[in-house]
């Protein structure tokens, strides 16, 4: 089956698509993006992520972006197109055209496209979970863009791979103040009995929109929630632990490092938000439908 996207709101086969050489998504790493899981057809939590997008763009000072109603329209177009029942669609929004340089007064009009494809979830992941260890990249938290998921991804790039290298699925990545940040590819969770911990945003991690939720869910279950700074040695002193991101929802962590959680299997409190995430996409589907 051919494949598309949508560049600026049109249909392209992925064979003629082109990005100009000028274009500061790609001689700058100028512009932002965002990761969507679908679910029958169905872009998932897209107001979550538009407002991500939109204040990441903020952020970097864009003098403009495409109207949510536009984006949707060209997301809509994509998975029609691709014939995707389950996967993931990535939106990518660049400054634009611009030539050399760092002025920015002169850039007025972005550049924008949408890809999505089919991805079956392994649940194999959600059964047995992974295992992270600890790398040596680390997050500036007073840096503005530790929040941003700009297109410039490659400390978490760079995380990911020494990870892979020591034998581990994911990375966890300190502050340079030696504090607990986030996974290369994902939030981190901590479960204390009752207690859910996790980094603060002025610790850096990004503002995830999973994490968003997990936080409000954790609320509803009665449980109390601490964001806060996080000692990486907390890590070995808890119950449980659990990765968050888009594509995947909750999803167990059942190793960091050499230490082992929960006789290894996926914890109550992990089993607990992944079987409310199944909940919430459902009642998402149904929604939009």
């Amino acid at each position: 089956m051919r494949s598309y996207f949508v560049m600026n709101g049109e249909l392209v086969p992925h064979e003629q698509g082109r990005l100009s050489v000028l274009d500061r998504g790609g001689s700058y790493g100028d512009g932002l993006f965002e990761t969507l899981r679908v679910e029958e057809g169905v872009p998932l939590f897209v107001d979550d992520h538009f407002a991500r997008l939109e204040e990441g763009a903020n952020v970097l000072r864009f003098s403009k972006v495409p109207s949510r109603s536009e984006l949707m329209k060209g997301m809509k177009r994509i998975i029609q197109a691709n014939q995707v029942n389950q996967g993931y669609l990535r939106l990518t929004l660049t400054r634009g055209q611009g030539g050399f340089g760092q002025l920015l007064s002169h850039l007025s009009k972005p550049t924008w496209w949408v890809m999505a494809q089919e991805h079956v979830l392994d649940q194999k992941r959600y059964r047995e979970g992974i295992s992270a260890t600890f790398v040596s990249i680390q997050k500036n938290p007073r840096s503005p863009l530790s929040g941003v998921k700009s297109l410039n991804y490659l400390e978490s790039i760079l995380a990911r791979e020494e990870a892979l290298e020591k034998g581990r699925e994911e990375g966890l990545m300190l502050t340079t103040e030696g504090k607990l940040c986030e996974g290369a590819s994902a939030n981190l969770f901590l479960v204390r009995g009752e207690r859910l911990i996790t980094p603060s945003l002025n610790q850096g991690p990004l503002p995830g929109t999973v994490r968003k939720w997990v936080l409000r869910q954790a609320q509803e279950l009665g449980m109390v929630v601490e964001e806060r700074e996080v000692e990486p040695e907390e890590c070995y002193q808890v119950d449980e632990s659990f990765f968050t991101n888009s594509t995947w929802g909750p999803f167990p962590c059942v190793r960091i490092g050499e230490h082992t959680f929960a006789d290894g299997q996926p914890g109550i409190v992990t089993r607990r938000m992944m079987d409310a995430w199944i909940k919430a996409v459902k009642q998402e589907v149904r929604s939009n439908f």
